[in-house]
């Protein structure tokens, strides 16, 4: 660890410089930045009622609730959550952004460190420096992303380790890739694909990487199984109302070269409103670590495979793959296609390496190791801020225009399909009563709401309307063992029918069948790891 501490040091405090407008107080402009605020304090609220894993967003939608976290990547929020209860919920936005970047960078490292100590710092650096890392910074607010790439390069780390014949599987190695999942569910999934793909042209442990990429989908499945299995509860899914459409945003080859730094948003034409460019040093070392892999001595499959899919990361993105795009549905969920600029952020260092470990002179390789950070940081230069930091009373102003809605740009995107698309606003009611009841005894919280109701004899029987979206997790009971049946009124909140005389009713969000099993799967592949872990050690003993 010694030999390494240096290294490590430059790489955190170098990474800590280049996005050190960061550590202004306050918040800054971005797309999304104040989202992840809201969703940080809702997920401690969940958290703190005992809603685990997190799943429905009580207080969300002016208090009628959403599945947010049943959709949008719930591991940032774990994080955000739990430091908000000691920093607040900016400073623990702000950390966990900071902790993923520094961790992208020493994951870098690691990934090369056995080959090359000096080159795997400035790969490491070059990868800190890449155009997209400060897009997601500064522009895009993305914290999703952010995250994952933090944790993508430990993903490749493990791989490489199960790849070279000698490693055992452990306990550790499907972890990396299953936080990625959770981290952001598009690009985890994407990014597993690769993996996948890549595996396939491994000559030794082929098994062992196909059992850790299993487990790791299996650790996930809790998030990832109702996400896929459960879309079609949103408004979104069910109207094909979408947020972004695909074919309005690919990346026309010159935005990919060079595009002015900027803040606003993606926009259909090659002018647009921020910056996708691939960065110049990124895509010299990129075509020279082509160039090298394809000459003699760095030729195999799976070093070629690595050049198919920058490439093909990069075709992706423009126009061109139309064709692709629309005959494979599932790719038009990720919105953006340049979205796929992850692929060629992570793709650059190690391609890069391919070069750079052919050059045997080390002051030669530090020349051109120094020139290519040299350049990569005169390009971002002006990349490391946001367009402004905000003063409290603007940041206060954005926080109560946002407090209370659902979150995203557009409401209706994880709005239950149930429920109208116009915004609602806030009521102290919580029953209303369309028959000659009495409703006594109310307790409620965001996840359970309990009432006594006395729906009179010789009355019609009536019934109450609770103003939560309905959902298929809420469930009914009376007098804590009949089950009550509840279905969504007109406008998608919750309709009880409550039988006649004096009767105790509890309402409470569960977790659907697919949810139990998928959080089944998910404590199956926790105890796999374990028995791993267990077959391990008694093998070393």
């Amino acid at each position: 660890m010694k030999k390494h501490l240096p290294f490590l040091l430059i790489i955190i405090f170098f990474g800590a410089y280049l996005i050190s407008s960061i550590f202004t107080p306050g918040w800054h402009t971005s797309h999304d930045g104040v989202y992840h605020i809201l969703r940080t304090e809702e997920a401690l609220r969940m958290l703190k009622l005992g809603h685990f894993p997190l799943r429905w967003a009580g207080h969300i939608d002016q208090g009628f609730g959403i599945p947010l976290f049943n959709f949008i990547y719930p591991l940032p929020y774990y994080f955000t959550a739990l430091l908000s209860a000691l920093v607040g919920s900016v400073w623990a936005v702000k950390a966990v952004m900071i902790a993923s970047y520094l961790l992208g960078g020493l994951g870098i490292y690691t990934l090369l460190a056995k080959k090359d100590r000096v080159l795997a710092t400035g790969l490491s650096l070059i990868y800190l420096m890449t155009p997209y890392q400060f897009l997601n910074f500064f522009v895009r607010g993305a914290l999703g992303e952010i995250v994952a790439l933090g944790l993508m390069p430990w993903a490749l780390y493990t791989f490489e380790l199960l790849k070279d014949g000698k490693s055992k599987l452990t306990w550790y190695h499907p972890i990396p890739l299953a936080l990625v999942f959770l981290a952001h569910n598009f690009l985890g999934i994407l990014f597993a694909v690769f993996l996948l793909g890549y595996s396939f042209f491994l000559k030794v442990n082929r098994q062992k990487v196909w059992l850790s990429l299993l487990l790791s989908f299996g650790l996930a499945t809790f998030f990832l199984l109702p996400m896929f299995a459960e879309r079609d509860y949103l408004y979104s899914l069910d109207n094909q109302f979408f947020t972004f459409r695909f074919d309005q945003h690919f990346v026309y080859a010159k935005q990919l070269l060079y595009g002015k730094w900027d803040y606003w948003y993606s926009v259909p034409g090659p002018v647009d409103g921020m910056s996708f460019q691939l960065g110049i040093a990124q895509i010299i070392l990129s075509g020279l670590g082509i160039l090298a892999i394809l000459s003699r001595d760095h030729r195999s499959w799976s070093s070629l495979y690595l050049i198919i899919a920058y490439l093909g990361s990069v075709f992706l993105m423009t126009g061109r793959s139309f064709w692709v795009w629309d005959k494979i549905s599932i790719l038009q969920t990720i919105q953006f296609p340049w979205r796929l600029l992850f692929m060629t952020t992570i793709l650059s260092p190690v391609l890069g390496f391919y070069f750079l470990s052919l050059i045997k002179s080390r002051k030669i390789l530090v020349l051109v190791l120094s020139f290519i950070l040299i350049l990569s940081f005169v390009n971002i230069r002006n990349y490391r801020r946001p367009m402004k930091h905000f003063s409290e009373s603007e940041y206060t102003d954005l926080y109560l225009l946002n407090l209370g809605k659902t979150t995203t740009t557009f409401r209706t995107e994880i709005l239950p399909k149930w429920s109208v698309p116009d915004e609602r606003y806030k009521t102290e009611e919580l029953l209303v009563n369309s028959g000659n009841m009495t409703i006594d005894a109310l307790k409620h919280d965001a996840l359970i709401i309990t009432t006594t109701i006395n729906n009179k004899p010789n009355e019609s029987e009536g019934r109450v309307t609770l103003l939560r979206n309905f959902y298929p997790g809420w469930v009914a009971t009376m007098d804590e063992k009949t089950n009550i049946e509840l279905t969504p009124t007109d406008e998608g909140m919750i309709s009880l029918s409550p039988q006649l005389g004096i009767h105790t009713y509890e309402i409470r969000m569960t977790s659907t069948p697919i949810e139990k099993l998928a959080n089944f799967v998910s404590i199956i592949s926790l105890l796999a790891l374990g028995f791993i872990w267990k077959k391990n050690r008694n093998t070393k003993n």
